[in-house]
């Protein structure tokens, strides 16, 4: 009895082992940013149609396409909304997002999917109140029409981080305003963050991916500084494009530890 007591626990194992493995080969679509950041980068992004926000209209509005086996979205399309701006808004927000294609079997397969963007007036308007949204200066050149992701190679102009005052590097960017995270600190953690995005054709970023990995919260932090600067788009043939680009940001412990009172 003991005997076939054990020989169908280890059956029934096996089987809870096999249905385990075929759930984690079995996926819908996921974005390359993944789903937590994504949304972050979808909030960033929104901006709230003006005639939708004065008359405080609020709600959730899902965007629905269809994704190939290689990761690529097309036929947006929203079946329900409360509000017609706000849809034309989550299909723009959604466009910008890059899929890892869903899995069946642990192979690549095409599906329909959707994604649901949350719209709040009041969350919204607090939000502009407190913090307002930075804007580009309006730019010579129109955006191009057409979701195309370039690369640098392909463009006349690369994208370049912008700041107000001309005087201000990229570097001196990162030395005001990174904050070395306290785990990091803790465990003398250092190294470089190397971040992999597209620029929009509105300056933000979007499809943020961590390409090396530090760990210590400087991940976190590398994406955090990014998400809040500003870029100058690509140009190509006198038109604003998407521009898929990266960088590299330095997370580096002075010549004394914490410790000993360095300041970071």
């Amino acid at each position: 009895m003991k005997i076939f007591n054990k020989t169908a626990l280890l059956i029934a194992l096996i089987i809870m082992s096999l249905g385990l493995n075929l759930n984690a080969q079995t996926k819908s679509p996921e974005p390359k940013s993944g789903f937590p950041l994504t949304k972050k980068i979808i909030h960033n992004h929104l901006i709230y149609p003006q005639n939708a926000l004065d008359q405080k209209k609020s709600g959730k509005i899902t965007v629905y396409y269809d994704v190939d086996a290689e990761g690529n979205a097309t036929n947006y399309r929203v079946e329900n909304a409360f509000d017609e701006e706000c849809a034309k808004e989550a299909i723009r927000l959604v466009k910008m997002i890059e899929w890892n294609p869903a899995l069946n079997t642990g192979k690549p397969v095409a599906c329909n999917d959707y994604y649901t963007v949350e719209f709040s007036a009041k969350s919204y308007k607090k939000a502009e109140e407190k913090n307002p949204r930075q804007m580009l200066p309006e730019q010579k050149h129109p955006a191009q029409k057409s979701n195309k992701v370039y690369d640098l190679k392909d463009l006349h102009n690369a994208p370049q981080p912008y700041f107000e005052d001309k005087n201000v590097t990229m570097a001196a960017y990162l030395r005001t305003n990174l904050r070395f995270p306290d785990q990091a600190k803790q465990f003398e953690i250092q190294g470089t963050v190397k971040l992999s995005f597209i620029v929009e054709t509105d300056g933000r970023v979007s499809n943020i991916i961590v390409e090396n990995s530090v760990g210590g919260g400087c991940d976190n932090e590398a994406i955090r500084l990014l998400q809040d600067l500003l870029w100058t788009p690509g140009v190509k043939n006198d038109s604003l494009v998407r521009t898929r680009t990266t960088q590299d940001i330095t997370f580096q412990i002075g010549s004394r530890n914490y410790h000993d009172g360095n300041s970071y």
